[in-house]
């Protein structure tokens, strides 16, 4: 008898603010069901949410910021299968109720949208911060002095892999340190290329070249030309494309050049 006073003093309220008849408390009940009898809620440390066609535990779940166990052990639930529609899923600290699709569909539409590029402004300037221990206390000059439009890291969901530096077409292109001509010649996406070895296992990567200057195997010293700026492969405009390697792995050049 007092469990059933209590079920009932826990569902009436919910009429007024969830919907406007009464449902069975267990979320894996059809309309008929009877709910456990033992399983009572307190209805000020959260709320009853009406299961609709398209949302499953887990939607509900994250749209009420509480985890998919929690709802599980509050509504006794042992498979999140079979939670039927029209049923009452007990979302404990929850405020007020929400719409579970209309929720999860803004936050799909959120994620789908590409994270806005860096502006030249917000980009951090080189010598801001400590340089990067792979430089062995020698830094690298700049390859020439152009507008710094793209940074190192994520960008339009994809790893840029250098920095961008803007610059007219045929503007010189200078080897950042001494070293020897590893690679020249053409790659998919990154056009007319310069790889340049350097002690410790440094390598310099210049692309989208209007022109190539050096030579495969040719030593070079640092400032000298070795190529031109222009917009060869995947460029929208004319700039240069420059990474800095540490073998096969890329890092910030920004944290090498001074």
């Amino acid at each position: 008898m007092g469990a059933t006073r209590a079920l009932a003093f826990a569902v009436m309220p919910l009429c007024a603010c969830a919907s406007a008849r009464t449902r069975p408390i267990s979320a894996v009940s059809n309309a008929s069901a009877a709910p456990p009898a033992e399983r009572t809620h307190d209805i000020h440390d959260g709320v009853f949410h009406e299961i609709r066609p398209g949302e499953t535990l887990y939607r509900v779940a994250r749209a009420y910021g509480v985890s998919v166990e929690d709802l599980r052990a509050e509504n006794g639930i042992s498979d999140p299968a079979q939670l039927a529609t029209g049923s009452l899923l007990f979302v404990p600290r929850a405020e007020r109720t929400v719409e579970v699709v209309a929720a999860a569909a803004a936050q799909a539409k959120i994620e789908a949208r590409p994270p806005r590029r860096a502006q030249p402004s917000q980009i951090p300037r080189a010598g801001s911060g400590t340089l990067d221990p792979a430089a062995h206390g020698e830094p690298l000059a700049w390859p020439l002095r152009g507008v710094l439009v793209s940074a190192f890291g994520m960008r339009d969901r994809e790893q840029h892999e250098g920095i961008d530096l803007a610059a007219p077409e045929g503007t010189p292109v200078l080897a950042a340190a001494a070293g020897k001509v590893l690679f020249v010649g053409e790659q998919r996406g990154y056009g007319k290329i310069v790889l340049v070895g350097h002690e410790g296992g440094l390598v310099t990567i210049y692309a989208h070249n209007a022109d190539n200057l050096v030579e495969l195997g040719q030593p070079v010293s640092r400032g000298q030309r070795i190529a031109r700026v222009g917009r060869s492969g995947n460029a929208t405009g004319p700039h240069l494309h420059f990474e800095v390697r540490v073998g096969t792995r890329p890092r910030d050049p920004l944290g090498f050049l001074r």
